[in-house]
């Protein structure tokens, strides 16, 4: 004869040694910890067969979603299966406390209502979330300034959108209250660099100077195309401003200034142009004797 071992088998060997007044509250905290355990496993589960499967589809060249896409609908499924695990699992909880189910469709209808009345801010938020998903207004690692606050987008669940700023700091945005977006992170980005030249020198040379130098860049990868010397751009109390523009690779930006920088510091040097810093005259008055 074939044996099997049940959950119930395990729970009675459990119990045994237990004393009977305290069996009946011990075999509901039981199935109520392993209702939460399967809750985790579920969860855990599930987010990994999503990640996967959106992974997959991201690598096939014939499917309209790129990597980015995959991490955001990731983020939003699976928060929605929490929600629904944790949903059914709170109701199998109730149950075992001895609530009949006609009791929980009752309350579910009442938390429907609940829902409907108190919880509008919430539906805008993931209506929000929605949107952001559809038009593709920014995804998982993008760099974006929202409401002010710019930062790398770490999530985006149906209510909120998770930044971290370069401080590290994570700002937890609503979706209903995003509005105005400015994505950093779409197809390039322009390297901004100013640089300062004394009044006694002439403009005209350091331009020819700098718009050789960009010639040069052709080896940092991270650069699309040539540099561009702008020209002047302001007229300080102590330099003259010269602003050079490079398009660059997304996120590339900080790495490409900064090497211009020390490129465009080391090219005056040798040429001998004077780079100023800020001076002021004192003067020292002096009180007559009377």
């Amino acid at each position: 004869m074939e044996t099997a071992v049940t959950s119930v088998n395990i729970m009675d060997w459990v119990l045994f040694f237990l004393p009977s007044a305290i069996r009946p509250l011990c075999t509901k905290l039981l199935q109520i910890v392993g209702t939460l355990v399967l809750c985790w496993i579920l969860i855990r589960v599930s987010n990994k067969v999503v990640k996967g499967f959106l992974q997959r589809q991201a690598k096939k060249q014939y499917m309209p979603i790129t990597e980015r896409k995959a991490n955001t609908l990731n983020s939003i499924i699976c928060s929605v299966l929490k929600y629904a695990i944790y949903f059914i699992g709170i109701f199998s909880i109730l149950n075992y406390l001895g609530v009949p189910s006609s009791s929980l469709v009752v309350v579910a209808s009442a938390a429907s209502v609940a829902i409907g009345l108190g919880a509008q801010g919430a539906a805008t938020d993931m209506l929000g979330g929605f949107f952001i998903l559809f038009e593709d207004n920014y995804a998982v690692g993008d760099i974006v300034t929202i409401q002010g606050i710019t930062g790398t987008v770490e999530s985006v669940t149906l209510r909120s959108t998770k930044l971290r700023d370069v401080q590290g700091c994570v700002h937890i945005i609503p979706n209903g209250s995003v509005g105005t977006v400015t994505n950093l992170c779409r197809e390039y980005i322009n390297a901004v660099v100013t640089v300062g030249i004394a009044y006694g020198e002439s403009i005209d040379h350091a331009i020819a100077v700098l718009t050789d130098e960009m010639q040069k860049t052709s080896d940092m990868e991270s650069i699309l195309e040539t540099p561009v010397v702008a020209g002047v751009t302001g007229l300080d109390d102590s330099a003259v401003t010269i602003k050079v523009v490079a398009k660059c690779k997304i996120k590339t930006n900080p790495a490409v200034e900064a090497e211009l920088r020390r490129r465009i510091k080391n090219r005056f040097d040798k040429e001998g142009i004077d780079i100023p810093f800020p001076q002021c005259t004192i003067h020292i008055v002096q009180e007559k004797e009377g």
